[in-house]
């Protein structure tokens, strides 16, 4: 098989705040189930974070209808005056103390990108897969996102979530046409193989209920100060 992209949690940031800085690592060229006939987990429905070092990101799944998720990416920075290196941040309690003792703003907890996706589920060969499309405006013409991050859920238990990219240029992919059914076959197939997938997950943990408002406001950062 050729060399793969076998850590997720490595580009999690970039795919979630700047996906072109990962190009097409890890992509695939066609979506993953129907939306039309996809129903969200109300379970995975709500705000969840990623930390890795001193990096942190937050990912928001709003239930757009019964089918699809608006799901919001945004990378939390270090402000002017802020500084977070008196927190443990990959200690759950600690970061939440963070999100409690800082402000939002340009002198504390700030961001600069946020991105959106449209995301939804659907099983094949007993596994659940979750499809992220890209959402960018485009004023003049509409958008069809050439790739799309796929990714196989598994609940660690109901605070972690571990999301495991589908490596879209493994060799099984190859022969087959670029068409959602062909993609999908492979997969129904080769559902519980590690191999088609990253050795490490995108893990997430679960953001109590009482911070998700300072998520939401993070986000807005960036809708306020889009230089």
């Amino acid at each position: 098989m050729k060399p793969k992209a076998r850590s997720a949690t490595g580009a999690v940031l970039m795919l979630a705040i700047i996906p072109a800085v990962i190009g097409l690592l890890a992509c695939m060229p066609v979506p993953i189930g129907d939306p039309e006939r996809s129903r969200v987990d109300p379970d995975i429905t709500g705000v969840w974070s990623w930390v890795d070092g001193s990096e942190i990101a937050f990912y928001a799944f709003d239930a757009y209808d019964k089918r699809t998720w608006l799901l919001t990416g945004v990378g939390m920075e270090e402000g002017e005056s802020a500084d977070f290196s008196g927190y443990d941040i990959e200690n759950a309690q600690d970061l939440g103390k963070l999100l409690e003792n800082e402000a939002v703003g340009e002198e504390g907890a700030t961001a600069s990108e946020v991105v959106l996706y449209k995301a939804w589920r659907t099983k094949l060969g007993g596994e659940w897969f979750m499809t992220w499309e890209g959402l960018f405006p485009h004023a003049e013409e509409e958008f069809v996102p050439k790739y799309w991050y796929v990714f196989r859920i598994q609940k660690t238990d109901e605070n972690t979530l571990d999301l495991y990219m589908v490596d879209g240029e493994d060799d099984r992919f190859e022969e087959v046409k670029q068409t959602r059914r062909a993609y999908e076959r492979v997969l129904k197939k080769n559902a519980r193989d590690p191999e088609l997938f990253s050795d490490e997950p995108l893990r997430l943990n679960r953001v109590p209920s009482e911070h998700r408002g300072f998520v939401k406001e993070l986000a807005g950062e960036v809708i306020a100060n889009p230089d």
